[in-house]
């Protein structure tokens, strides 16, 4: 991981900075069960993909979000609208990684959300567990995505590592017991948002959505008192809480314990504690390092646990949207570089997202959660290929209404299926 790191570090356009600183979804139907189809490292196109033939990426990385585990028993999540098997999610865990190992990968994303809130907080007591609860579940994660071939993990920040851990342990790197393979969210610098040229023409950024956040410093830090004015100031339900509530800036028991959604309509529905923003220093790194690349005649890449782009977001709702997306969208729509970023890969919406832009050309996909995970597929998982004119997806969905890999239920996946995205020139 080192090695990454430090190429990232001689790499990236940085910008100096200091930190500034859950998840819910629409509801999704389930698969009945099946048994579990054998794992290929073939993939054939279904009618909606396009094969890659022979020719070889810039650059390959596997792909998982919002692993969650806890060691708890499956249950609906707080709207009540989706069943989520946590302990299930090990399983898909291991699959991703045998299927990761088949590939030649330059590194491996996990974007946000490693393992649940649940495994710091007892909703039961109204009270934190014992922080080497969370190491013990963290470890049981960590020991299958360490067997992959490639060690060259690339993790987000998302709501739940900040649940579970300090943005200090996540700077530096988060040990577990018996594991080699920390869980680190910055780069050789220490820093959440960063860029690297992953390939020939081709640049990565990595984004951190909380930046600005209520739980910006992490477990047991005390609230961010900025953010959560500013939650009060765009949601009256947060508001009143925090009146009910004054010790909740100590007390950090916000997340999970309150209606956030009531009576709040649009794209309103965004200002809710599990998502959070970039803050103007990180936004005008982007700006900077999209106008770089765009001169440089590179293509950009994003990854972001929160998703950027309203019409992404399930039914349009916002519910998982960034804070401050329209300076974001502002900058990747300018005039002047519009056309150079070409893809956002984000996760915290659980049942994931397709979506192209026709105006500017780019995608926005969203990863599935492996929470969702039914037996009629292996996934959520994919590898991820790069060229100068698509990016190609190639894995398992969460079940046949998977927006990335759809199938018909009475033909379950027994190899990876594909989803091609056209990249354009500069010009979509």
């Amino acid at each position: 991981r080192d090695v990454m790191h430090r190429a990232l570090a001689r790499t990236s356009l940085r910008a100096s900075r200091h930190d500034l600183t859950t998840s819910i979804s629409s509801p999704a139907s389930h698969a009945r069960r099946r048994a579990m189809p054998a794992l290929s490292s073939r993939a054939d196109a279904d009618s909606k993909s396009v094969p890659t033939g022979s020719r070889e990426p810039h650059f390959r990385f596997g792909l998982l979000a919002d692993i969650q585990y806890c060691d708890g028993d499956d249950r609906k999540n707080i709207t009540g609208t989706q069943m989520r098997r946590y302990r299930n999610t090990l399983n898909v865990a291991e699959r991703a990684v045998e299927y990761f190992n088949t590939h030649e990968c330059d590194f491996l994303v996990h974007n946000g959300d490693i393992t649940d809130h649940q495994c710091a907080f007892d909703f039961a007591s109204d009270d934190f567990k014992p922080i080497e609860r969370g190491r013990e579940d963290l470890g049981a994660v960590m020991r299958i995505l360490s067997r992959a071939k490639c060690a060259e993990w690339l993790f987000t920040v998302g709501n739940h590592e900040l649940y579970n851990f300090t943005r200090e342990e996540l700077r530096q790197g988060v040990s577990s017991p018996g594991n080699s393979l920390n869980l680190k969210c910055s780069n050789a610098d220490g820093e959440f948002y960063y860029s690297f040229k992953a390939g020939p023409g081709w640049r990565v950024m990595v984004l951190d959505p909380y930046a600005v956040s209520i739980y910006r410093k992490g477990r047991q830090q005390g609230l961010c008192e900025e953010a959560v004015e500013l939650l009060r100031k765009h949601n009256p339900n947060v508001d009143l809480f925090v009146k009910e509530n004054p010790d909740v800036i100590e007390t950090e028991r916000m997340s999970g314990t309150f209606p956030y959604f009531k009576d709040i309509e649009g794209l309103a529905g965004r200002w809710v504690p599990f998502n959070g923003g970039l803050g103007k220093e990180q936004i005008a790194w982007a700006r900077e390092t999209i106008r770089a690349a765009s001169a440089a005649d590179e293509k950009v890449l994003i990854f972001s646990h929160l998703l950027i782009h309203p019409h992404s977001t399930a039914k349009r709702s916002g519910k998982t949207l960034m804070w401050d997306y329209d300076e974001i969208l502002e900058i990747i729509e300018a005039e002047e570089t519009r056309g150079c970023v070409k893809c956002v890969v984000s996760g915290h919406q659980h049942e994931g997202t397709k979506w192209q832009c026709e105006k500017t050309g780019v995608h926005y996909i969203g990863m599935e959660s492996p929470m969702l995970a039914m037996d009629v597929s292996p996934g959520p998982f994919a590898i991820v290929e790069v060229f100068d004119d698509e990016i190609v997806f190639k894995g398992y969905g969460r079940n046949e209404d998977s927006l990335l890999f759809p199938f018909d239920p009475e033909e379950p996946p027994t190899e990876p299926l594909l989803c091609s995205l056209r990249v354009n020139s500069h010009d979509p």
